[in-house]
């Protein structure tokens, strides 16, 4: 049996290689082909693509690349039609993955979705669509399994992978002996994002608050979680020219420790938030892109949130500062708040503890596994 999976972006590598250790447990002579990344290929997986430069981050971006997609596509359909898998798993990555998975429906090979287009929050009709284009949909989210069977897709929830993994045994004050800072001061958590393009217009803003907020608090720790995609000569690039900026502790590998070790976080917009949430992190959520991909996102999108936390739970529980509301000026301001009124970080815990119980049970790689197989073996009794 051989299976196909595309995935686009470093947290659809990490998810789809959970998926291929859980099919693998599951069918141990399976064998895999695809796009993904370095989690992917260490699970087993024979990528025909590589996603180092797959990632991008807004429409404008999307277009400068789109010959790359368009190459990329091709190479997986010629793939499709000349060497069929017994079924495609396709995740998250709508844009680069919703004509595959058209593709692949037309060609006859079984599609799953897993972590399907966020057509509950943008662009609805992109459930109807799918509908036509899968045989099951793995969803993360109980009101997304809703709005797609609305729809007429064959959705099922099968929990948000995170629920595995976003998680530490350790608390505040072990978080922060672990990872050297002292006990008895605030510590601020930096998550600029995981793309070169967001890290360079979001990091700046965050570095001079950074300054600002020392001034009136200089004993604050400052820490900044890296992601696996952003190196150390990017954060110091963007502290150039800024003055005053306190000492940053840059930290690999320790996300959820430093996520518990913090007072507060300063999280760009993206799956991050929804890590933070799953620790009980109090945040700030920034957000900000080129202006052409701003416009195009306040048309396509009638959001009132757009924090995570705070779309499933359908009201602000947590600040975000968007696109022109975030400046060093407006960050500073709102972090000192916090920081004076540490009851509106408790009431924050409570309010993401409740998101965290939306999300569902452990175990969503293995019940998104067994999902596969099941299409699997239902193409195979319907050609005998």
């Amino acid at each position: 049996m051989q299976l196909m999976i595309v995935a686009g972006e470093p947290s659809g590598d990490l998810h789809a290689s959970h998926v291929v250790q859980a099919l693998k447990a599951k069918c141990p002579e399976i064998s895999f082909c695809g796009m993904g990344g370095d989690m992917m290929e260490d699970a087993g997986v024979s990528l025909d693509i590589h996603i180092r430069d797959s990632a991008v981050m807004g429409f404008a971006e999307a277009f400068a690349v789109l010959p790359k997609f368009l190459k990329k596509q091709a190479l997986l359909k010629k793939r499709l039609r000349q060497q069929p898998p017994d079924a495609l798993l396709l995740v998250d990555f709508a844009e680069f993955n919703m004509p595959l998975a058209k593709y692949a429906y037309a060609q006859g090979v079984p599609v799953v979705y897993y972590i399907p287009p966020k057509a509950w929050a943008w662009r609805g009709g992109r459930a109807k669509k799918l509908a036509k284009r899968t045989n099951a949909i793995a969803s993360i989210f109980p009101f997304e399994t809703e709005f797609y069977q609305n729809a007429g897709a064959p959705a099922e929830f099968v929990g948000h992978p995170l629920v595995d993994f976003a998680k530490t045994d350790l608390t505040p004050t072990q978080a922060r002996e672990k990872l050297g800072l002292q006990s008895n001061t605030h510590v601020i958590g930096l998550m600029p994002g995981s793309r070169r393009s967001e890290v360079q217009r979001i990091l700046p803003i965050i570095l001079k608050a950074a300054a600002n907020v020392t001034e009136v608090f200089p004993d604050v720790e400052w820490i900044l979680p890296l992601a696996p995609s952003i190196s150390e000569e990017l954060i110091a690039e963007c502290k150039d020219g800024i003055n005053g900026m306190p000492t940053i502790k840059l930290l690999h590998d320790q996300t959820y420790a430093a996520m518990r070790a913090a007072t507060l976080m300063l999280v760009t917009s993206g799956t991050a938030t929804l890590e933070a949430a799953c620790i009980g992190s109090p945040m700030i959520i920034l957000y900000r892109t080129s202006r052409l991909n701003w416009r195009i996102i306040n048309a396509l999108t009638p959001l009132e949130h757009s924090g995570l936390p705070n779309l499933i739970a359908k009201k602000r529980i947590v600040p975000e500062l968007l696109q022109d509301c975030l400046t060093s000026d407006t960050l500073t301001k709102l972090t000192l708040y916090l920081l004076r009124n540490p009851e509106k970080c408790d009431a924050q815990r409570d309010a993401l503890n409740a998101v965290y119980q939306k999300l569902g049970e452990s175990g969503a790689a293995e019940r998104t596994a067994q999902l596969v197989l099941e299409q699997v073996a239902s193409a195979r009794n319907s050609a005998q």
